[in-house]
């Protein structure tokens, strides 16, 4: 049965301490998940873990370091001992270049830290284990820069465009053990409203608006979607 209901799921989350990881967090755990969530600040991650058990949640928190292949290896294997599987996973870990020279070697290798090592890192353990259960669901969550190119951005636009290569790569790959890989690509949420001025909406888009759509990807509904790389960015790339 098609259904946004993931009681029967447990959901992995990296970079849940904050921001749309920490939103997605507590949606899907309304939604009825098992969590299973990591940070690399111990004190955000534990503090949300606290609040989403008080509300009923059953959740296994961890300081990991995304782009720490033994932090997450071991992360990963905590899930599977506490919940013997793990049914969809969403690597946040990307982050956004502050503007820079156009080609900056210390930039450049900032963002393959965060953009393209943390996820590939994930990946790994994530794809493992959802090849011996015969299923699982993979979202890449990156930005606008992954399809298309920004001045002054160029290490943030390669390093998303390699996060979409391997996303595309992985589908392809694991496909045919029933998990599908996804990227989505929303442009910068909640910023200024000079922003809204590149839309063809006068306004940015919310957080909530972007964990709504993971929620979409992730479920049962959308079942047939694998290698997709979906821009949520209200046309900037249709232009």
């Amino acid at each position: 049965m098609q259904t946004l209901d993931y009681n029967d799921k447990v959901v992995m989350i990296i970079n849940a301490g904050s921001g749309m990881g920490k939103l997605a967090a507590e949606n899907f755990s309304r939604a009825g998940a098992t969590l299973a969530i990591c940070d690399a600040n111990p004190a955000l991650i534990e503090a949300l873990a606290a609040r989403l058990r008080e509300e009923g949640c059953e959740v296994l928190a961890m300081a990991c370091d995304a782009s720490d292949e033994k932090q997450v290896q071991a992360f990963s294997a905590e899930c599977l001992h506490c919940f013997d599987r793990i049914d969809v996973a969403i690597n946040s870990a990307v982050t956004l270049q502050e503007h820079s020279q156009p080609l900056d070697l210390a930039a450049l290798d900032a963002q393959y830290q965060a953009n393209i090592k943390g996820p590939f890192t994930c990946m790994k353990h994530q794809l493992s284990a959802m090849q011996e259960a015969r299923g699982g669901v993979i979202l890449n969550m990156s930005t606008q820069a992954s399809v298309a190119g920004t001045a002054n951005l160029a290490a943030d636009s390669a390093s998303k465009h390699a996060l979409i290569a391997m996303t595309k790569s992985a589908a392809l790959e694991y496909g045919r053990y029933g998990i599908r890989v996804n990227a989505l690509c929303p442009n910068e949420v909640e910023k200024s409203k000079s922003l809204a001025t590149e839309n063809t909406m006068p306004r940015p888009a919310s957080l909530q608006e972007v964990v709504n759509a993971m929620l979409w990807l992730c479920s049962d509904y959308n079942s047939y979607m694998n290698g997709a790389v979906i821009p949520m960015d209200d046309g900037l790339t249709a232009i």
